[in-house]
């Protein structure tokens, strides 16, 4: 109904309305006959009507109104496929029940499905033998129609092989077939396919006598559930259409075109065979011979390669595979002979077996396409051209699949062209790291070379550094020449590894040795493990540290952390933290530059050429050079005559009154590996390329007379290290002294820890006879004051004190400075006593006037001084015991007396000179006692300095020091860094009189004070 014009199907259907649907099908098929009467009008096919009694009715416009003219666009498109057409027509269904009521419902299944069908009949028709020419393209022999069975999964409990045979004889045994089983070249055309197809669908769904499914349905379920999904196509088409579509495929012909056409032109000529059309052509054998010639035909089975150092089980193995049949299709597929209707056919036809050129080309590029299917990283253009070249013979198989899988570096890195010199850094030196790293191997660690840049970068930066750190520790376990300086045994590896803190728990020494041997195994040394010198050059050791960072992360199988971070890791919290460096041309720069160092050579020039030729003419040693030298055992026995090799202690002394115990015990020691350093790092040999060497160098072994002052600078710089108050050219020129006998290393210490005037001035002194080495020992020995007061040139009269009075002050104070100097502190306090005692001295000068008249006319007598000391209120001011002040008192006055020609009478200078004695004994009771040390806590166990001591006992006594005060108490406070002790702290009483004006402060009058002195009362005063 469908196919008719909307007129006609409401006829139709007005017609059929409520009639049985056995007559609905009859009048149904008449309808269908009508149209194709109507499509091919015919008085043969209307007398051929199935149902004459529509016969008269065809031209009634009542019952068909548009069959006459049909308007039909459907069907009209459905029948425009001639060779559905012909397929269509040829197909014989008449003895399969219900023909012919479902046709048009089964014409239109199949032909949803024709190009699909047509598409699956070429690919089984070339499944299994191949075919030898076009026409065997299109025929289907009995083992490919089961193969298509098999396939489309159409065999079933109910439909098994024995049917599908069946079918397949029944479908290709026509009126145009000889016979049946027995035509031995029985095959199937692709008419033949499809009614094989509706048969199989039918007996596969109508099983048992009692089922019956219309024809129609059982080849939808079966198209539907086996073969569309199931079947494979054939492509040929479609890859055609590819290849001359695609870019990179015509590149490849042309570039190659002038090749492969020689190619085809002698496989012509071989044969001489030429086409019905006169082009020349090759034949399938020659082709097939052509392939298995160049190793096309068969499979090759080809591992992964890598320009990245990768673990083996990464990388794949590919197959490349192409078989006898399958070569074959692409030479049928490639044949570009007249397509003949789709049908059976009555004799053999002449048809084309052999290619022309252009044929040629395309089998070539489909047998490209087969042949490296397999290979997912070829496109189709790189297929193509692989095959190009193998049948050319310019690469096989294997070198094509290994150049196409090929792990390729990302990183193109080359250190010449991509490097840049750092910050500071100069072009040789940039040159230097360049041929550093050229020399390195590291091709057997995974992700090599990728790892290149980075790890370039990384020890570039740390180049410097690294070079350092290799020199000190070749000379770690001593050096003979400077070629061993440049050269790291094994055990100078291990104590690297070891100081560095490399090993852990997953990294041991065996491995560190391992490395070892790894690094210094290259193809220019000449064994491994039984070479008995094996020792590192610089850019082995290198490459050493990355292969530790590497094992040293990467641990385990599981565990993969890329080279640059291993190498960063341990750079920054192994090597370069940890490591010690060497600094063998920072001291021989230092020595160069320093003038102290300069002058001392000098002065001592003389005398050390004389010492070198002596040693010179004790061997007659002389290098290559002609120069004369000294060999390292003549410099280490002169060390060691001298003493300088081994310790010395010595206890540092002081010309200031100061405890045991703040003074320090300094050391001064030199070994003999580091006098040995001292030697090689002394010696001027021509540098060398940091790298590899082959055979031994001609190396200075010894020191001409440069070299021999600069290993005495060295030895004196390590020798007297622990001495910080000696400059480089103090050290220098101890070094000098000791080495030429004149002064031992004790001598040269006590000197040093005590001196601080300039070391030169004393050799110079010496010199010049103008001291001997005992004064300048004493002089330089000698522990300086930090204050630099001097009376009569820092001291200055009050307001208002002439010049005169100001004088006779001074002269007192000389004498008051003679009598303290045994006291604790001498001359820190001496600033702070003088400007109190000069403040107060008019007052003191009339209270020793009255204290005279009565302790007698030349002088203050002990009893007059010990009536005034303990009837001063020191007592309440101290907080002393009377036991304390009448010790107090009595040490101040013995000691006051003995700088007198009366040692019983006090002077005016003895007396002001005994007040600051008095003072400091009786704030300080427990000074001196080491019982009531350790007895005292607190304020009572620490000392009180002499300035506050004094200004205590002054304002005790109502003496006023005019603008002192504020002075003394800064510096003398707690918070004075420089006058006061760290356990020294202020008594209670201290922090009192600091805290009140200095008007409340004063407990006495003057006048009071005086009484109380003299035994009088205030009244009788």
């Amino acid at each position: 109904l469908s196919l008719l014009a909307a007129e006609d199907r409401e006829l139709v259907m007005s017609e059929l309305e409520g009639k049985p649907r056995a007559t609905q099908a009859k009048m149904l098929n008449e309808v269908y006959a009508i149209i194709n009467d109507a499509k091919t009008p015919s008085s043969s096919a209307a007398a051929s009507s199935p149902l004459p009694r529509f016969a008269d009715a065809r031209s009634s416009p009542r019952v068909l109104k548009g069959i006459a003219s049909p308007t039909l666009p459907r069907a009209e498109s459905r029948f425009r496929d001639e060779r559905w057409t012909e397929a269509w027509r040829l197909i014989d269904l008449t003895d399969i029940r219900g023909h012919p009521l479902w046709l048009m419902d089964l014409h239109d299944i199949l032909f949803d499905s024709f190009r699909d069908l047509h598409r699956i009949f070429t690919h089984y028709c070339k499944s299994l033998s191949g075919a030898n020419s076009a026409r065997d393209a299109e025929l289907m022999d009995m083992a490919e129609w089961l193969v298509f069975i098999r396939e489309c999964r159409v065999a079933s409990k109910q439909f098994n092989r024995g049917l599908a045979e069946n079918v397949f004889v029944t479908a290709t045994s026509h009126a145009n077939r000889a016979t049946a089983l027995e035509d031995a070249d029985r095959r199937m055309s692709f008419y033949e396919f499809l009614e094989g197809i509706c048969r199989c669908a039918y007996f596969r769904e109508n099983y048992s006598a009692r089922r019956h499914v219309p024809l129609p349905e059982c080849v939808r379920l079966m198209l539907e559930e086996c073969v569309l999904p199931n079947a494979q196509r054939d492509s040929a088409h479609e890859v055609r259409a590819l290849l001359e579509s695609d870019e990179g495929v015509r590149k490849a012909f042309s570039v190659y075109g002038e090749a492969l056409h020689a190619l085809h032109s002698q496989l012509v000529s071989a044969k001489h065979t030429h086409m019905s059309t006169g082009k020349a052509t090759v034949t399938m054998g020659q082709f097939l011979d052509l392939l298995s010639e160049r190793g096309v035909i068969g499979s090759t089975d080809v591992r992964q390669l890598s320009e990245v150092r990768t673990p083996k089980h990464s990388l794949k193995m590919y197959r490349a595979t192409l078989t006898v049949p399958r070569a074959k299709r692409c030479f049928v597929d490639s044949q570009r002979a007249e397509e003949r209707p789709v049908g059976s056919f009555e004799g053999e036809h002449h048809v084309s077996t052999e290619l022309d050129y252009e044929e040629f080309l395309e089998c070539v590029g489909r047998c490209g396409l087969l042949k490296y299917e397999g290979v997912e990283q070829m496109t189709l253009a790189d297929r193509v051209t692989a095959i190009v070249l193998n049948v050319l013979g310019r690469m096989d198989v294997a070198s094509v699949v290994t150049a196409a899988t090929l792990v390729r570096a990302q990183s193109s890195f080359d250190p010449r062209r991509d490097s840049r010199p750092l910050e500071g850094e100069g072009e040789e030196e940039l040159a230097a790291w360049v041929d550093c790293w050229s020399l390195m191997d590291l091709s057997d660690i995974r992700d090599h070379p990728e790892f290149n840049g980075p790890v370039f970068e990384l020890l570039h930066q740390a180049f410097r550094d690294l070079r350092l750190i290799f020199s000190f520790y070749c000379k770690t376990l001593g050096a003979e020449t400077a070629r061993d300086a440049e050269l790291m045994d094994m055990a100078e590896w291990l104590v690297f590894i070891r100081e560095c803190r490399v090993a852990s728990k997953q990294f041991n020494r065996g491995l560190a040795e391992n490395v070892f041997v790894t690094a210094t195994s290259h193809a220019n040394r000449a064994t491994a493990l039984e070479d008995a010198d094996r020792r590192m050059s610089f850019y082995e050791f290198l490459e050493g540290i990355c292969r530790c960072a590497y094992f040293r992360e990467n641990y385990s199988a599981r565990r993969h952390v890329p080279l640059p971070e291993c190498v960063r890791l341990m750079l920054e919290e192994c090597v370069l933290p940890n490591a010690q460096r060497d600094s063998a041309h920072e001291v021989r720069a230092l020595l160069e530059s320093d003038e102290g160092v300069r002058k001392a050579f000098s002065v001592y020039g003389e005398a050390l050429h004389a010492l070198h030729s002596q040693l010179v003419s004790a061997k007659h040693t002389h290098m290559s050079t002609g120069k004369a030298t000294v060999t390292m055992g003549q410099f280490l026995d002169l060390l060691s005559e001298r003493g300088v090799i081994g310790s010395t202690d010595v206890r540092q002394l002081s010309e200031v009154r100061t405890p045991k115990h703040s003074l320090k015990m300094y050391r001064a020691t030199l070994t003999v590996p580091r006098a040995k350093r001292c030697f090689v790092d002394s010696q001027r040999a021509e540098e060398r390329p940091v790298g590899s060497f082959e055979g031994e160098h001609h190396v200075s072994t010894e020191l001409d007379y440069e070299e021999f002052l600069e290993c005495v600078g060295r030895c004196g710089l390590l020798k007297y290290e622990g001495v910080e108050q000696m400059t480089l050219a103090d050290r220098v020129t101890a070094i000098v002294l000791n080495v030429l006998g004149r002064m031992d290393v004790a001598s040269v210490v006590t000197a040093a820890t005590l001196v601080a005037q300039d070391r030169v001035t004393a050799i110079v002194l010496n010199v010049l006879g103008r001291m001997d080495v005992a004064s300048v020992v004493t002089a330089a020995t000698l522990v300086r004051a930090w204050t630099s007061f001097t009376a009569s040139s820092d001291s200055r009269p009050l307001p208002g004190e002439s010049e005169q009075e100001h004088l006779l002050w001074l002269g007192i104070w000389a004498e008051v400075e003679r009598s303290l100097t045994d006291l604790h502190g001498f001359p820190l306090w001496l600033k702070d006593v003088h400007n109190m005692l000069q403040a107060a001295h008019t007052e003191l000068r009339e209270l020793y006037s009255r204290l005279l008249r009565q302790g007698g006319e030349f002088g203050v007598d002990s009893a007059t001084w010990a009536h005034f000391a303990s009837a001063a209120p020191l007592k309440e001011a101290a907080g002393a015991t009377e036991e304390d002040l009448r010790d107090a008192a009595a040490l101040s006055f013995q000691h006051a007396c003995s700088s007198v020609d009366l040692p019983h009478r006090l002077e005016l200078p003895q007396f002001i000179a005994a007040l600051p004695r008095l003072a400091f004994a009786a704030f300080n009771p427990h000074f001196g006692d080491p019982r009531r040390s350790l007895e005292g806590s607190g304020d009572k166990a620490k000392i009180r300095p002499v300035p506050l001591a004094l200004l205590g006992l002054l304002d005790a006594m109502s003496i006023s020091a005019i603008g002192t005060q504020g002075a003394v108490l800064a510096r003398v406070s707690p918070t004075s860094p420089k006058a006061r002790s760290p356990r020294a702290a202020p008594r209670p009483a201290d922090r009192d009189a600091r805290a009140l004006p200095a008007s409340k402060g004063r407990r006495h009058s003057f006048s009071g004070l005086l009484n109380m002195a003299v035994g009088r009362s205030p009244r009788t005063s």
